[in-house]
């Protein structure tokens, strides 16, 4: 039984992934993501079903076009292994996974459009919140594991937008160009029904370390220059799903360590 749920919940991921690939595709060129069929981006062909078979298909046709023979891009299938590993260590929450799934599904589309075009689509951050917020009222009714309480989830929406929103305008005032773009103000809100207050600011903590490494990483080997812009999203999205998971056990130890 154990065995069969895994499988389940691992179609259920590629799936998903297959779905969150079509949609980083498409929203940022403004096409439908239900219709045309799916087609290859470099020739235009209409994909038959044997070609839409998640992960698998792109093995079988070794990375390749069927027709034109161009290189089908390897974060195709990684973006569908990476839904599943998601959706697998969300699954341990319950009633909760469906809303934790959907969470999970966000956060990695956001991610690969805003690396892609510095941009996060205001329709994922909605379906988002309004799975949050359909979580939390449910939580009055059935006892769902990880579900902050209401006010909680209200701290965390203010903490996770109004931080990022201080920045960006302290930014704009001493530098005169925008610190952080309102799409990630808005992702963090989005975030905050979901952690709370308090995971919310580890969520931050994470992120910000791992966007100072990369920064580093791009300046040590003359990959940008100062002043170029970064898309955070990514950063953002990852420290929201570490937070999630080690959040509650690092906020413990610190209040444990400062007490």
């Amino acid at each position: 039984m154990f065995f069969a749920g895994i499988i389940l919940v691992s179609l259920i991921g590629l799936c998903a992934g297959s779905f969150a690939n079509n949609v980083i595709y498409r929203v940022p060129r403004k096409i439908s993501v239900f219709k045309p069929r799916p087609f290859c981006p470099d020739c235009g062909h209409g994909l038959r079903f044997f070609e839409l078979i998640p992960m698998f298909s792109w093995l079988f046709l070794r990375g390749k076009c069927r027709v034109c023979k161009k290189r089908i891009s390897v974060r195709y299938p990684l973006v569908e292994i990476l839904c599943v590993v998601l959706f697998l260590l969300m699954a341990g929450y319950s009633y909760s996974a469906v809303p934790l799934w959907i969470f999970s599904f966000v956060l990695l589309t956001v991610s690969f459009i805003d690396a892609d075009t510095q941009e996060i689509p205001d329709g994922l951050l909605i379906f988002g919140a309004v799975a949050g917020v359909l979580w939390v009222l449910v939580g009055f009714v059935l006892p769902l594991p990880r579900v902050p309480v209401w006010w909680d989830s209200l701290l965390g929406v203010v903490a996770g937008a109004v931080p990022l929103f201080v920045l960006d305008r302290i930014t704009l005032l001493l530098l005169k160009k925008d610190g952080f773009g309102y799409g990630d103000v808005k992702l963090m809100a989005m975030v905050g029904l979901f952690l709370g207050w308090q995971l919310v600011l580890i969520a931050f903590l994470f992120a910000f370390i791992g966007g100072a490494i990369f920064a580093a990483y791009l300046l040590a080997t003359g990959k940008a220059k100062r002043g170029t812009y970064m898309a955070f999203g990514p950063f953002l999205c990852a420290g929201s799903l570490l937070a999630f998971w080690f959040g509650r056990f690092l906020f413990d130890w610190y209040i444990g360590v400062s007490i």
